[in-house]
């Protein structure tokens, strides 16, 4: 059964700020394990720093004077409750013509709860030091979350995104907007409309954007990117990598498991490959540095339509080498291995095509490189990193 809070634990104020007229409201709840948060309109601030639920919402008016602000004020309801299930904050408009208005709700809430979940029409969300799960919604506006151990899942109708630390997994789904997040230990799922994404240091996970850069700079475990036109610039990867942009650079640091990348056009870089890598490109070089031991070395395939392309090797690795340029350019493939036959046909007056086949140390995983047109180089690698 729900219970109205009694008059004394809420108070309310009209005052005169700068330009506009704020009516504040103030209040407590008891705690709960739950708390939940609706309002049609406001930015929604949330700090777990509060023995029990404490809330401060201010109403803000721009009207020519007291009179008309407080007519204004009165089209917002807000209603505080606790029941059975947690408390309860809600903001509702009785009219959806609510010109130069505008409201924000401040809430104090204990750190350790089970769950925070908050929604907003129109209104920008900022969570911070809570431990419990949050759910965040908001139909526009910008998203701020720092120290939050809980699970956290946001969704937005666009909007930047600026988060410091987080302790568990993450998901995140925005129409559009700049994501940008410093370190997340749990799993993250992030699907933007448009916007590029940032991140320093993550656990493992999937990013999605339907255009713009992604730049990862550590990863723990495997890693997916996606951009549906961007740059993709990802640093050193513990896992496997899947990273695909419709025309872009790629470009890898290193990574521990295998690698597969597709771009619909751009220069491809990765280094410090322990693994296998499949790698496709519409028109763009290819540069792969190959580090993988014996045995931990797979089939790999480099592959590009228009562009050079340079392999490092280790010098002891057992591979097969299927390499060919369909039309040669400078001096066509060229090897610092001796057990790869170079032939090549047509003649000096029409565009030649050139093959390398053979056996390196006895041979193992099979290497196709490709070029449609442009030169491949076979390098040794010396093991140090990029």
């Amino acid at each position: 059964m729900a219970v109205a809070i009694p008059l004394w634990a809420q108070q309310s104020r009209v005052y005169r700020d700068g330009n506009s007229w704020v009516e504040e409201i103030t209040g407590t709840l008891p705690a709960s394990r739950q708390v939940r948060i609706t309002t049609d309109l406001g930015s929604v601030q949330v700090r777990g720093s509060s023995p029990r639920l404490t809330y401060i919402i201010r109403k803000r008016s721009y009207a020519p004077s007291q009179e008309a602000a407080r007519r204004q004020f009165e089209q917002m309801h807000i209603s505080t409750i606790k029941n059975a299930e947690g408390d309860f904050i809600e903001g509702r408009l009785a009219t959806r013509n609510l010109n130069r208005f505008s409201a924000e709700f401040l809430v104090q809430i204990p750190r350790e709860l089970e769950m925070v979940r908050v929604e907003t029409r129109s209104g920008a969300l900022d969570f911070s030091s809570i431990v419990a799960t949050v759910l965040g919604a908001t139909g526009a506006g910008s998203v701020t979350l720092d120290n939050l151990d809980g699970s956290v899942k946001i969704t937005s109708g666009g909007g930047n995104v600026e988060v410091g630390r987080l302790g568990s997994d993450f998901s995140l789904i925005t129409a559009g907007g700049d994501v940008h997040i410093k370190n997340a230990a749990g799993q993250m799922h992030i699907n933007i409309g448009g916007g590029k994404v940032y991140v320093g240091s993550m656990k493992g996970g999937y990013i999605q954007t339907g255009a713009g850069n992604i730049d990862v700079r550590k990863c723990g475990g495997d890693l997916g990117v996606s951009s549906g036109g961007g740059n993709l610039n990802l640093g050193d990867v513990s896992g496997a990598v899947v990273a695909g942009t419709t025309g872009g650079s790629v470009h890898l640091d290193s990574a521990k498991g295998r690698v597969q990348v597709s771009t619909g056009g751009g220069s491809v870089d990765l280094f410090n490959l322990s693994q296998g890598a499949q790698v496709e490109t519409g028109a763009g070089g290819i540069t792969a540095e190959f580090v993988g031991k014996r045995g931990s070395f797979a089939d790999s395939s480099l592959h590009t339509a228009a562009g050079d392309v340079i392999v490092y090797l280790p010098k002891e690795l057992p591979v097969t080498v299927h390499a060919s340029s369909d039309m040669a350019t400078g001096h066509g493939i060229a090897s610092e291995f001796s057990g790869l036959r170079i032939t090549k046909e047509g003649n000096n007056f029409a565009p030649r095509s050139m093959y390398a086949e053979g056996t390196l140390n006895g041979g193992g995983p099979v290497l196709k490189v490709r070029t449609i047109m442009g030169q491949i180089d076979f390098r040794q690698s010396h093991w140090q990193a990029h």
